[in-house]
């Protein structure tokens, strides 16, 4: 490493804080041997994997775009199938939620090496560094999390390599494998090593994990794998036993996406941006119809929210959902056109007309309470418990001005879906669900057929089983001949 890297590292550690305990990370991977010598330059090298999760969920669209699209909440104004198109082997989404997570874990793995064999000198640095671990392996998990979701089989890499070609041909572990000996793992050590919200150590720098983010990965891997009993226990802890802090839910939907509360109340976490420093999330243009909503740098208008979505909405009744979750106006082009955006995490339309150039401020939530506890409502009915489940989900409706389920209701997983759907619109996890309760071909085939022309003539789009999968990037297979490519592709 020159010496113009180093001072220009070091620069760096002196500018840590909040705002930019991501801004400054480092772009290029520092020697290990060299550089990570003190609590400081570890946290530049810690800040370097949270970087990483800018790309993965709203970068030129990202996981945001990506998994809202292939579920039945979002659409594309210029693609007339866009789930088929999403899915070429070839494509940007096929490659980019692969190669981002990799990147992450292994920046994770180098990172974890270091502090496997780091000295600290003080009590203080010992907890530092313990702490700094449990994020690394929250960060491992919440990667393989994507990864599997997305892929199925995958590599399974949990040491450091010194260039990605010396993890060819390790092959693809099982989805189970990489739960069980990654995922579920990765997420205990997280919950037993992170600070807890509020910690006095985490004063300016609210963007890393903590135990509370831990819990909230461990209860989501534990409900994808089924195991119903143990996601009840742990998200028990989390909003019963109150281990990792005090959550609660903000006084209405915009408030909790609100520029200005960041890192509130009901975020359990996020992804921290900033565009002064080159970093913004989601992309918009000051256009004249001051409706333009853009992911991604090169894409224009491309997400647009479903009319399946709208449809639920209004079915239900749920203008205040819908007023905080959704943003419309014509769309201006050949043929003008009425649509419909997300709007969470968005400026609002007095703040739009400041925007000069692309690109937000706004930090993406990965984890809110809301979700928690219609996670815990979802586990509870699983486990036979349904008078307590619509208890907590009453506790989401009332927050919206919804009629509260009666004591009787009755409790069915479509209604569960509902109830998520409403609440957690546009926030990446429609996807998720449908697929991991078994009705995602139900869904979304159904929100597929389109309208023929015809008097109540209808196109049926069906998808099939192979289709909930991604491809494996093309490259990566002409890369590493022992990566077989997912059936159908």
């Amino acid at each position: 490493m020159n010496k113009l890297n180093i001072l220009f590292a070091m620069v760096l550690v002196s500018l840590f804080g909040c705002d930019d305990f991501l801004d400054k990370a480092p772009e290029d991977t520092l020697s290990p041997a060299v550089y990570y010598n003190n609590i400081n330059e570890l946290k530049t090298g810690l800040a370097g994997c949270y970087k990483v999760l800018q790309d993965i969920y709203t970068h030129d669209g990202g996981m945001y775009e990506y998994i809202e699209m292939v579920s039945d909440d979002g659409k594309d104004r210029q693609m007339t199938d866009p789930y088929h198109i999403f899915k070429k082997t070839n494509s940007h989404s096929a490659s980019a939620i692969w190669t981002d997570n990799y990147l992450m874990i292994y920046r994770v793995n180098t990172l974890l090496g270091v502090l496997s064999t780091f000295e600290p000198a003080t009590d203080a640095e010992t907890k530092e560094v313990n702490a700094m671990m449990g994020e690394c392996y929250f960060l491992r998990g919440l990667a393989y999390m994507n990864l599997v979701r997305t892929y199925g089989d995958v590599p399974k890499v949990t040491e450091k390599f010194g260039s990605p070609s010396e993890a060819f041909g390790i092959g693809r572990s099982s989805v189970s494998e990489i739960y069980n000996d990654v995922i579920i793992p990765d997420f205990q050590n997280a919950v037993s090593m992170c600070y807890v919200k509020g910690a006095s150590q985490l004063n300016g720098e609210e963007a890393r994990a903590n135990k509370g983010s831990a819990l909230m990965g461990l209860a989501k891997a534990q409900m994808e794998m089924q195991d119903f009993g143990s996601a009840e226990t742990t998200l028990k802890r989390l909003i019963i036993d109150k281990e990792s802090g005090e959550y609660g839910l903000m006084p209405n939907l915009t408030d909790v996406f609100d520029d200005a509360n960041k890192f509130n109340k009901e975020s359990i976490f996020e992804v921290n941006f900033n565009v002064a420093a080159g970093q913004p999330s989601f992309y918009f243009r000051n256009m004249s119809n001051d409706i333009s909503f853009i992911v991604g740098t090169t894409y224009t208008n491309i997400f647009m929210v479903s009319h399946d979505l709208l449809q639920e909405f209004t079915e239900y009744g749920e203008e205040d959902r819908l007023f905080h979750s959704v943003d419309s106006g014509y769309v201006e082009g050949a043929t003008p056109e009425f649509q419909a955006f997300p709007k969470k995490m968005a400026p609002s339309r007095a703040e739009r007309a400041a925007i000069k150039d692309v690109g937000s401020d706004y930090n993406f939530i990965v984890y809110r309470y809301a979700d928690a506890l219609l996670m815990y409502a979802e586990c509870l009915m699983n486990n036979g418990k349904t008078g307590d489940a619509i208890t907590y989900i009453n506790m989401v409706r009332e927050r919206s001005n919804m009629e509260p389920l009666a004591d009787d209701f009755n409790l069915d997983i479509y209604w569960v879906l509902h109830e998520r759907r409403m609440e957690l619109a546009f926030e990446c996890h429609r996807f998720w669900d449908i697929k991991r309760t078994g009705k995602a071909i139900e869904i979304i085939s159904e929100a597929l057929m389109t309208v023929t022309g015809e008097d109540y003539g209808v196109q049926d789009k069906p998808i099939e089983e192979y289709q909930l999968l991604f491809p494996i990037p093309t490259g990566e297979i002409e890369k590493d001949q022992t990566l077989p490519q997912n059936p159908g592709y």
